[in-house]
């Protein structure tokens, strides 16, 4: 009887001990995720793409008069200076005397380009009044945000308007520039009959920069009008970014930007200068046809800093498109689709709780959360397909 008895409780401890070790197995088990928290800070929404540096205002100096042409001693590269830097020199052939109809056209050129002059320099005191009301309507504005009664957005909007203005001036300048050196070379034109002695004309740089092409360089002898170096100037350096077209609709001129990954050091800042209006179609690397659209970027930061970027050279642009100083933040890869919209994995006691939330601005990290989380609210990042709602969780190791 005892030992039916032993025989008993043998079995029953063998039973239980089995029972706990299958509930021990079966049991489910905390999953392990990477956790974060989301934060209260600044976020940027921006859009970037892939473009090229390339020179704003180009000059091509052609020969003012038929004749000679003595070799060019420019290369590219080499800095000129404006009216100082001798770009040519050409000593008139003495057979090209003008004509009566000949000259009346020469005049005629001179005439219209001193037009284009008193035109451009008229834009550029229109430009420079419209950049001293801009100046003083953002001193009104940044007024009236120190005492709250102005939005953020609208001193953003004033400061925006100001420095569009203030390059609006700077391009209206550099086409005053542009239109007087066509008044020198049109009345060059007429110096044929004058120089008929044998006195060498000779041709100065029209503006600072330097030598992109030479287009011309050896002696010989070349016809009025035919292009002999190409100058950049060296301060109107900007970027043209290809945008798909679905950004490019977003961006506005005088928007704050900055060219990056450019092969130097930090980013260059810039501004929107234009947004074309006329889309075209490339084709990806990956065979697609995409609609895209050529946005202007002005470099605006120290010359020095951008110093060893060239025409041609591969950037990337990047236009802000807002900018917020405080929001809620989570990481990008936090936010899950649910019904449509998106939703995190909120951690609460120990589980993961599927929570809906409202999504303002996305970045590459980051994402700014307008309803759904606060400050502190632990998040589930790049959760598995483990991850249920309810299920229990812990921070992996």
């Amino acid at each position: 009887m005892a030992a039916t008895r032993v025989r008993w409780i043998v079995i029953a401890g063998l039973a239980a001990g089995l029972a706990a070790l299958l509930a021990w197995m079966f049991w489910p088990r905390p999953v392990e995720v990477e956790l974060a928290k989301a934060v209260a800070g600044p976020i940027a929404e921006a859009v970037s793409d892939q473009g090229s540096a390339r020179v704003r205002e180009a000059y091509i100096v052609a020969a003012p008069v038929s004749g000679r042409l003595h070799r060019i001693d420019l290369h590219v590269g080499d800095a000129v200076s404006a009216g100082a830097t001798v770009v040519a020199q050409i000593d008139p052939a003495a057979a090209d005397l003008l004509d009566p109809r000949s000259r009346s056209q020469a005049e005629a050129a001179v005439t219209s380009a001193s037009a284009a002059v008193r035109a451009a320099e008229a834009e550029r005191e229109r430009l420079s009044a419209e950049a001293r009301r801009a100046e003083s309507n953002l001193a009104r504005i940044r007024e009236l945000a120190q005492r709250g009664y102005a939005t953020r957005q609208a001193l953003d909007d004033s400061e925006a308007a100001a420095r569009a203005s203030k390059a609006a001036v700077n391009a209206a300048g550099a086409e005053v520039a542009a239109r007087r050196a066509e008044v020198s070379r049109a009345r060059a034109a007429l110096l044929g009959p004058e120089t008929e002695g044998g006195q060498m004309v000779t041709v100065t740089a029209p503006a600072s920069g330097y030598v992109t092409r030479v287009l011309q360089e050896s002696a010989r002898t070349i016809a009025m009008g035919a292009p002999l170096v190409e100058i950049a100037d060296s301060s109107g350096l900007e970027a043209a970014i290809e945008f798909l077209s679905q950004d490019a609709v977003r961006i506005r001129e005088g928007m704050e930007a900055e060219i990056f990954d450019w092969g130097g050091g930090a980013a260059i800042p810039a501004l929107v200068r234009r947004v074309e209006p006329q889309g075209f179609t490339k084709t990806s690397a990956l065979g697609v046809e995409e609609q895209r659209v050529l946005v202007l970027l002005q470099l605006t930061g120290p010359p020095q800093a951008w110093a060893k970027l060239g025409p041609g050279y591969r950037v990337w642009g990047r236009v802000f498109l807002r900018r917020e100083a405080k929001v809620v933040k989570a990481p990008l890869g936090a936010l899950v689709r649910a019904d449509g919209g998106w939703a995190v994995f909120k951690v609460a006691g120990a589980r993961a709780r599927l929570t809906p939330v409202k999504v303002g601005a996305l970045t590459d990290r980051e994402a700014e959360v307008i309803s759904g989380l606060k400050p502190g609210d632990e998040v589930v990042v790049f959760p598995s397909d483990r991850v249920k709602n309810g299920v229990q969780v812990r921070a992996a190791r």
